[in-house]
């Protein structure tokens, strides 16, 4: 096994392990039933400027998944303005929706980028 195929699988691991890294949460494509995912996700309520250490307005929202996992569930790619749901650990539910998908053929993993969803 070489070092991409080990790095693979090792991804795969990470992302689909509830008791890590790993965490469920929502996709719901166009028209569609949302489906589970187990992956990790992140959000960054603000940015600091590497010159100043100062907070500046922004915030970044992201997830990553297994590629594999994603074709289990569907045939279909992410695309901007499919549905993501998750859960703080409070447990309060956040709805989302996708504004990128970056899928890493290399590895195998695909990361979207997130916006709030606004009601």
């Amino acid at each position: 096994m070489n070092l991409r195929e080990r790095a693979a699988r090792d991804m795969q691991n990470i992302l689909n392990d509830k008791s890590g890294a790993g965490t469920e949460f929502f996709l719901k494509p166009d028209d569609e039933a949302e489906f589970p995912i187990t992956g990790n996700y992140g959000d960054i309520g603000y940015l600091l400027n590497t010159d100043t250490g100062e907070a500046v307005e922004g915030r970044t929202i992201e997830a990553a998944f297994s590629l594999l996992s994603l074709a289990k569930k569907t045939d279909k790619e992410p695309k901007r303005g499919w549905g993501f749901r998750c859960k703080d650990l409070s447990g309060k539910d956040f709805s989302l929706f996708v504004v990128k998908y970056e899928p890493d053929y290399t590895v195998g993993i695909g990361r979207i980028k997130l916006a709030v969803k606004h009601e």
